[in-house]
This record gives C-alpha cells, structure tokens and sequence, in this order.
C-alpha cells in the first residue's frame, strides 16, 4: 500500500498538478493487479511519480499519456506518449484496450470535457476515473454524466489555491452510456 513516508516516491506537489490528499485518496481504491493499465491525459511530474508508484506493485504496467507539449513528458522509455494538437482534438482516437485507471488533468480549459466520449470504448466495469480540477467548467460534469453511469468514490469541491488544494472527483464506472 502507498506510503507518504516511502523514501523512493516524493510528495504530490499539487498547483497545476494532482495534490498529496487527491493522490492517497485514490490509492485507497486502487486494487493492484499483475496486469495493470492506465490512461492519462496531461503529463508532468506526477506522471513520472504515478509510473514508478505502479512499478513497485504490478508485474506488467502498461501506462499511456496523451499531452499537447511535448516538454512536460517524463523520461520513462516504458511510457507510451501519444503528442496531439489540442486545438485539434475531435480527429483523436483512443488506441484499442481496456484501463483500469483513466487521469483527466489535461488540456487546459474545457477542451478536456472532450476525452468522456473518447474514452467510453476504452472502459469497462470497475475502471477508476480521476478528473482533476472537477468544478472549473460544468461541462467537465455534464460530460461526464452524459457518457457513463458510475458510483462517486470521493468528490472534493475546494476552490483551487495555487499550490494548495483544488477540486477533483475519483468515479468508478458501472458502465458506459452509448
């Protein structure tokens, strides 16, 4: 189980970035597998922190990232980064597979809203959603609800502070609504 007081992982920073409190309170949910896949839309420091996390507890990590600039990809030759445009997001496909994790922190703006319907083939029962910055658009939830039919985990509705807490919501799909 995650540990604050690991010495091989450092805290999440928060800001712009998922917080220490949204990190510990998905890792209560997470069930770790041999196999385990995860989807993530917006790269950056946690995402090296996320990769080696699930290193240390499954066997066969398969983790891919899809973030418009290409400079906050972490160096991890095993991550599997797809580059897009985001002001050209309606031609984006999500490659074929099923996740068990799927992080929304990205692009900025409400363009995210546009990954729910992306992702819908992507899920199946039990897959964890974390959307971060939940309440800056309501479409963040009006998306959300309008593609899957899920059970609430945990929902934080703080206003966002820089380099403090902000919002998010951790859902775990029943199923997709098509």
């Amino acid at each position: 189980m995650y540990s604050m007081t690991s010495p091989d992982i450092s805290p999440f920073n928060g800001g712009w970035s998922y917080t220490q409190k949204e990190m510990n309170s998905l890792f209560r949910f997470i069930e770790y597998k041999d196999d385990y896949n995860i989807l993530e839309f917006g790269a950056g420091d946690s995402t090296q922190k996320l990769w080696h996390h699930f290193k240390k507890y499954t066997k066969n990590l398969f983790y891919m990232v899809f973030e418009s600039n290409p400079s906050y990809l972490p160096p991890i030759p095993e991550l599997k980064p797809v580059v897009y445009d985001e002001n050209n997001m309606d031609t984006l496909e999500i490659p074929e597979g099923k996740f068990d994790l799927i992080l929304i922190d990205g692009p900025n703006g409400d363009r995210r809203r546009k990954w729910y319907s992306k992702i819908r083939k992507s899920v199946k029962p039990g897959t964890l959603i974390i959307i971060d910055d939940f309440n800056h658009y309501a479409c963040f939830s009006e998306e959300l609800d309008k593609n899957f039919e899920y059970e609430t985990l945990d929902h934080v509705d703080t206003p966002f502070i820089p380099y403090g807490e902000h919002s998010w919501k951790i859902v775990k799909v029943i199923r997709p609504i098509i």
